[in-house]
């Protein structure tokens, strides 16, 4: 086997073992879906662009990058088993790859008045949508998912 082919099935076999190390100490990676649409708006701007993720493996919950909104609103998970809607800070990253860890803080729900302040939100059998401080966000499930 040639020097460069040696170099290169090393590199591979150290990023396999060290995506299998993160693994092990309670990551849970995340992958892209399509299987909700998102429109947010603040004010009278809408958008569309949201990238949503969720667990692999699971369909629990998603997690939504808002590019647009304001820092403060850019990153939501929202529940369809709980019924829950959560603000939280970006998931940690390795490369381009996004993955929580177990046991770390989800952020803060939009019934927690005290930090959130007014938010109206509901749930319905296709979506959710909640809204406050200005800011708007509408969840869709996509037919057929």
């Amino acid at each position: 086997m040639a020097r460069g082919a040696k170099i290169l099935a090393f590199a591979a076999a150290l990023c396999l073992i060290l995506w299998v190390v993160v693994l092990a100490f309670g990551a849970q990676p995340l992958r892209e879906t399509d299987a909700l649409q998102v429109i947010y708006g603040e004010g009278e701007d809408f958008f569309s662009d949201a990238v949503i993720y969720r667990k692999v493996r699971s369909d629990a919950f998603a997690l939504f990058l808002l590019p647009r909104a304001r820092p403060a609103y850019r990153w939501w998970m929202v529940d369809f088993r709980n019924m829950s809607i959560t603000v939280i800070s970006s998931p940690r990253s390795l490369g381009s790859r996004k993955y929580l860890l177990r046991g770390e803080p989800r952020g803060t729900t939009l019934d927690n008045k005290a930090r959130m302040g007014d938010w109206y939100w509901h749930f319905t059998e296709s979506g959710a949508a909640f809204s406050g401080n200005g800011f708007t966000c509408s969840v869709r499930k996509n037919k057929g998912n």
